[in-house]
């Protein structure tokens, strides 16, 4: 994929890690797409797409890939009680759990979400992607054997899904042939020994994410003082709620607003911020040095992320995280990519508690129908006293606000791969033609859907 025109293309750089070794902690490696190479002293262990790779503390390695892969780490304050080894180790992340990948990065390097997972939590879930099936199967029903020895197998199986005992070892333990387990087992449930302890395993990967197999649980963070940084929050999918306080006000005056999957926003230094991301999302946070990011209005809604940026901001969000980086990796290229987008900074957010209020009514009036005389009258206002305040308290007119948050609206059915006349009709116009001249009058373009949807499926 190439760059969106007019950002140059050294944001994408090759990865290479020089050698390390890593004494206080352990480090999974996982390929999202592409390859990646892991070095070792005397030998290289290629990773393609879906592999992650364990390397636990006192190994020495160097991890590189070209620009177009993408590889991230998970950082694990390693315990003793975990069963990953004290080698290196090839994992198979079984596709229907990639998203998990991202999410144990977030909890392990995120400054946001740090602290809301045991390091004892991260293993288990590990261990359990790395005996889990490479396949997308999902576990079928297990049949019980009727072979007392071989019930007496499978209670130990269930028990300890991922022990390392064969069957000649059960057969030993309970007084019986191997012969006759291997008949049981064939003969009454229909699989083979080997094939009915895989099940069992994929069945505990279920039980250790209990929420979902396939997605993240809810989380909601604690109270974080933004004094020093800068953020972009980026709301890869799924739904998050930001809860936002100046320094010094009390929590009866935060102020929340709703990030749709495909949406960023931004958070000026000296918020406090707190976060509720709906189970199956995948929020990142992009920290940034304090005066990066636009001054004056310190509430402004969410900009809608176009789906050519995607892959582009995905590297970026990754190398603001992972230990993986390109060398000369510099954060501000991610506002260089973030002023192309259409309404950057954000749609300035009224200030006051009666004028926010208003602003979430006209925003979710995407078809313009609603009067603003009607509006203000619901608030107890006249026009005139609503474009005078709205003016004051956002910059701009209430006319501009209201076109520019339905286009942005329209930008995201587009998105999604809705075709122009069905966005038409959602923005209130009868014919596609006058809503395709408003479009191109407010991005400079023509309204078309995306011609391929976003790339959600490497999660």
């Amino acid at each position: 994929m190439t760059e969106p025109d007019g950002l140059p293309a050294a944001a994408l750089q090759p990865v290479v890690v020089n050698w390390k070794c890593n004494l206080t902690y352990s480090i999974v490696v996982w390929v999202s797409n592409g390859t990646a190479r892991v070095h070792f002293e005397e030998t290289v262990q290629l990773l393609q797409a879906g592999q992650a790779l364990w390397i636990p503390r006192f190994i020495a390695h160097k991890v590189e890939h070209d620009a177009h892969s993408l590889a991230l780490s998970i950082m694990v304050r390693t315990t003793s009680n975990h069963r990953l080894g004290d080698g290196w180790r090839l994992i198979n992340v079984p596709p229907a759990q990639s998203q998990w990948m991202f999410h144990l990065m977030l909890l392990t390097l995120s400054p946001v979400h740090q602290g809301q997972a045991s390091a004892q939590r991260v293993l288990d879930t590990l261990a359990h992607f790395a005996v889990a099936s490479p396949s997308s199967t999902r576990p079928v029903p297990l049949a019980m054997p009727r072979h007392s020895a071989a019930r007496k197998v499978v209670a130990h199986l269930l028990a300890h899904p991922h022990g390392t005992l064969h069957l000649a070892d059960y057969a030993r333990k309970f007084a019986v042939s191997e012969r006759t387990l291997r008949r049981a087992f064939l003969a009454e449930t229909g699989l083979n020994f080997r094939q009915w302890r895989q099940q069992a395993r994929l069945g505990a990967l279920d039980r250790v994410l209990p929420h979902s197999a396939s997605q993240p649980p809810a989380l909601t963070t604690r109270w974080m003082n933004l004094a020093n940084q800068d953020l972009v929050l980026w709301a890869v999918r799924g739904r998050a709620s930001i809860c936002q306080l100046a320094h010094g006000e009390g929590t009866g005056r935060e102020r929340t607003q709703q990030l749709q999957g495909g949406q960023f926003m931004l958070v000026s230094a000296g918020q406090s911020l707190r976060l509720q991301i709906e189970q199956g999302s995948l929020l990142i946070p992009l920290s940034l040095p304090a005066g990066s990011l636009p001054s004056g209005q310190q509430h402004r809604m969410p900009c809608q992320l176009p789906v050519e940026f995607f892959q582009a901001m995905l590297h970026r969000a990754v190398s603001h995280i992972t230990l993986l980086r390109p060398v000369h990796f510099d954060p501000l290229d991610t506002v260089k990519l973030l002023q192309l987008v259409p309404n950057y900074p954000g749609l300035p957010w009224p200030n006051s508690a009666e004028m926010r209020s208003l602003a979430g009514t006209l925003a979710a009036d995407t078809r313009g129908k609603l009067p603003a005389s009607a509006a203000a009258a619901q608030h107890g206002l006249s026009l005139r006293q609503l474009q005078r305040r709205w003016s004051a308290e956002t910059g701009m007119s209430l006319r501009a606000w209201r076109q520019a948050s339905r286009f942005q609206h329209a930008e995201a059915l587009l998105n999604a791969g809705f075709p122009v006349p069905m966005v038409a009709l959602q923005l209130g116009f009868s014919d596609a033609g006058n809503f395709s001249r408003a479009y191109a009058k407010t991005r400079g373009r023509r309204p078309k859907p995306a011609d391929y949807t976003l790339p959600t499926d490497i999660f």
